[in-house]
This record gives structure tokens, sequence and C-alpha cells, in this order.
């Protein structure tokens, strides 16, 4: 089970910047969306909105995928790659 939930928990970085930014991203598309249901906008506004809407959901999707990244474990094989430790007893 512990297997199954690790990857996700890469995304779960509440300290990390990045993190909120994509939860802000993803509610500013949900409102959007919601006002494209709820107002039914005519001509431009709806163009605009549903424009900011998808816009903001690729932008949300590219910053999830860098935390994804960013968050990535260190492979077990990678001896010539220096972590903190390492790095203070020089």
């Amino acid at each position: 089970m512990t297997n199954a939930i690790s990857p996700l928990r890469r995304l779960w970085q509440p300290r990390m910047p990045l993190f909120w930014l994509v939860i802000v991203l993803n509610l500013m598309s949900s409102a959007m969306t919601s006002a494209l249901m709820v107002m039914q906008p005519t001509g431009a506004m709806r163009g605009l909105l549903t424009l900011f809407a998808v816009l903001n959901t690729l932008a949300g999707w590219w910053l999830l995928a860098r935390l994804w990244r960013e968050t990535a474990p260190a492979s077990q094989g990678d001896s010539h790659v220096q972590g903190p430790a390492d790095q203070q007893d020089r």
C-alpha cells in the first residue's frame, strides 16, 4: 500500500510555492468554467473566458509536471552526485 501512495506524495509539497501556485491556477480554472456555465455569456466574453480557462488549465498542468520533476527521488546509482552532507565535508 505504501508503494502505491508514495508517488502521490511527490505532488503534496505544501512547503513549496510551486505547489500553491498549481492549487491557485486550478481553482481559477474551476471558477472560470463555473462562470461560463452559470452566466452563459455571449460573443467575445464567452471566447475570452474560455481562452483564459484553457490557458490557465494548461499552465497548471505544466507547473504540476515541473513539480513532479523537481521532487523526483534521487536514484541510488548516481555516486557522482553530491548531497548536502557530502558538500559539508569539504
